[in-house]
């Protein structure tokens, strides 16, 4: 589409249900596992406006799939099996963004003109959000998978240098490096499924 403003303004459903649908679900796993603190912050709601975060939803749109919605507090402290609870609370929300997104591309071919881009976009930012979501960058799922899965000491060697690590990934993504890698992941996955499907 030529029209970036367009664009913007057609991908908007896409970006609010990929992050609203990645924040309720981890708000939603955490309460399932005991935790209080979700439902006390009003994050176990699908309202947009609950889960919305400016900076966030700007680099989705720029990426296509690099970008979060305002992030779910939770606390473990109530999880009968900390470390198996919280390794599904971060792997979850991508998980279900996953097959939202395949949802909408079974639903892509019933759909033209702008409703078509719109569905395009719904199938883009689900998808693109999971597969970014493997990614050891905060504030990514995949750090707090880290937490579980590294041992203490190199777990806490990562964390003092995460915010480098961010900086050097956003710079690089900024500037092309990762972009155009991760969004051919993307849309592979989303073509493998339509060939499939369709």
């Amino acid at each position: 589409m030529n029209n970036y403003f367009l664009a913007f303004l057609l991908s908007i459903p896409g970006l609010l249900v990929a992050t609203t649908v990645h924040e309720f679900t981890r708000a939603a796993v955490s309460t399932a596992f005991g935790d209080h603190l979700p439902k006390s912050q009003g994050r176990l709601t699908l309202n947009p406006l609950k889960h919305f975060e400016p900076i966030g939803f700007l680099l989705l749109f720029y990426t296509g799939g690099f970008g979060w919605g305002k992030p779910v507090e939770t606390s473990g402290l109530y999880y009968k099996n900390r470390k198996r609870d919280t390794l599904l609370t971060a792997i979850l929300p991508s998980v279900v963004n996953f097959a939202l997104g395949l949802i909408f591309v079974c639903l892509f071919p019933r759909f033209d003109g702008y409703a078509r881009y719109v569905i395009e976009y719904l199938c883009l930012y689900n998808v693109g959000i999971a597969v970014y979501n493997i990614l050891p960058v905060s504030p990514m799922d995949c750090v707090k998978v880290l937490s579980v899965v590294l041992p203490a000491n190199k777990y806490f060697t990562y964390l003092q240098y995460e915010k480098m690590i961010q900086m050097i990934f956003l710079f690089l993504l900024f500037l092309g490096f990762f972009g155009g890698i991760f969004t051919g992941i993307t849309y592979a996955v989303i073509n493998f499924f339509g060939s499939i499907l369709w």
